[in-house]
């Protein structure tokens, strides 16, 4: 909206003589209404309109909501046309898993809650891995490549490094793509997400105005071919529809059950199209958000051991993305929910490389719902006992160990020490982790006051530490 200067360079009437013209009684006549006064009454009438129609788009400027409260307090708006730098976000290393490679660390991450937006509709943002109390602004740039994005608003942070805020859409995307980044200022710590858009069509009529994707509703429409088959689409004209329906020899179809597609959250829209005619019959409908829920088993788990994931509430018969720690690229599986929209019993070997608090995403690759939920990598820590606790030069040792992944391979040294320490063998544990009388290390005079050991798995990264003293004749094992 262009500004208008508030000092208007017009005299004032009431103040010049020129206005004003005395009576035969000698008093003043009231002035006359002239060109200049009916101009100024027209600017300011434009200027008044012009506020009201800005105040009804809802305001002057950013385009996030202040009614985030997990951000760690309310939004900062930024003008919608300024440009900001955006930093590449980092790269994190990654491990494989299967045919795929996912990070190996959680790190700075965001969802779009729902994905698939309308222009000019609202959805939210939230993510976590940032610092805490710090403050994080959000950009819009069009393509993924871009170097600059459009400044939409900023949050701060809460005690957990964790954000949540809403924000709307511009109009001006269309139906293209675009990419919303999280940037923490003054760190190098930035996510990015896609956000997925769809257009809105028409109204009509429909029974049930609202529900989910899943739910059935009865559709009657006329105006059509009789015997015409009609395809059904929500939200959109285009693709594949959901489903066909034909009319009778009146060109009508009554009652008719079908499912609730996928379309953007908020006002939507069936749509009906004749194959032949090409006439098109519209119904509004009010699409609720889906929020579907997901559990990992065991919570806490070992690096090799099986993980189980269970999950409900997708749309009914989509593909389900499931990523770890980032949702950029390719996921790292993908499952299939059933007609209820559930996913029962997927899983998965956790890889060696993970450790500590790990990141679970799951979007609805239609319907673009989102849902977190994470699991923790326990570290291994295995034990080792010497075969004897002492002896003579020349004396001959072996160990019996546990706690080592299943299957791996065992380094052993003797000595401490980045110079001190030496290789003195390698041996592979059973399927329990465990081996007894490896590792054969014989005494050697150097050895009189005691020698530590060190065994390490070459998968799970576990320590066993053991030693001797030969002055007391005892020997110890972790």
């Amino acid at each position: 909206m262009p500004e208008y200067d508030d000092d208007w360079d017009v005299p004032e009437d009431r103040d010049d003589p020129e206005y004003e013209e005395n009576t035969p009684e000698g008093g003043r006549k009231k002035k006359k209404l002239t060109w200049k006064t009916v101009l100024l009454a027209l600017v300011v009438f434009a200027i008044v309109g012009s506020l009201v129609q800005v105040v009804a788009r809802g305001g002057f400027g950013g385009a996030l909501n202040t009614t985030g409260t997990g951000g760690g307090g309310a939004p900062k708006k930024e003008h919608p046309r300024h440009e900001q730098d955006i930093r590449p976000p980092k790269q994190p290393k990654t491990i494989r898993l299967g045919n795929q490679r996912v990070p190996q660390a959680s790190g700075p991450i965001i969802v779009i809650n729902p994905g698939l937006v309308s222009p000019g509709g609202s959805a939210a943002v939230e993510g976590g891995g940032f610092d805490k109390k710090a403050t994080v602004d959000i950009l819009l740039k069009a393509r993924k490549s871009d170097t600059k994005g459009r400044a939409i608003g900023s949050v701060r942070s809460d005690r957990f490094g964790s954000i949540y805020a809403r924000f709307t859409m511009p109009e001006t995307t269309g139906n293209r793509p675009a990419v919303l980044v999280a940037q923490q200022r003054g760190s190098s710590k930035t996510a990015e997400a896609q956000v997925v858009t769809g257009g809105a069509v028409g109204t009509a009529k429909i029974n049930k105005m609202v529900g989910r994707p899943g739910d059935v509703v009865t559709v009657t429409a006329r105006g059509f071919r009789p015997g015409e088959a009609i395809d059904v689409f929500w939200g959109r004209t285009t693709g594949t529809p959901v489903t066909t329906l034909h009319t009778d020899s009146s060109g009508s179809v009554g009652q008719a059950a079908i499912k609730v597609g996928v379309a953007p959250t908020g006002s939507s829209t069936l749509v009906l199209v004749g194959k032949r005619s090409k006439t098109t019959a519209t119904a509004p409908f009010q699409m609720l958000a889906m929020y579907p829920s997901m559990k990992s088993k065991p919570y806490a788990l070992k690096a090799g051991q099986r993980i189980t994931l269970s999950a409900n509430k997708f749309a009914p018969g989509e593909r389900v993305l499931v990523y770890i720690n980032s949702t950029g690229g390719l996921p790292a599986f993908t499952a299939q929910a059933n007609g209820m929209g559930q996913i029962r019993d997927v899983a998965f070997n956790v890889p060696f490389g993970l450790k500590g608090r790990q990141t679970l995403m799951a979007i609805g690759d239609q319907s673009r719902a989102v849902v977190r939920s994470g699991f923790t990598v326990l570290p291994y820590t295995p034990s080792a006992e010497p075969s004897a606790f002492g002896g003579r030069a020349g004396t001959t040792l072996s160990f019996y160990v546990a706690g080592f992944a299943p299957g791996e391979t065992v380094n052993a040294y003797a000595g401490s020490g980045s110079k001190g320490q030496r290789k003195i063998g390698t041996f592979q544990v059973d399927s329990r982790g465990k081996a007894s009388a490896v590792g054969s290390y014989k005494i050697t005079p150097a050895d009189e006051s005691g020698v530590s050991f060190q065994l390490i798995g070459q998968k799970s990264g576990g320590v066993a530490k053991a030693s001797i003293n030969m002055s007391s004749g005892h020997g110890q094992g972790d």
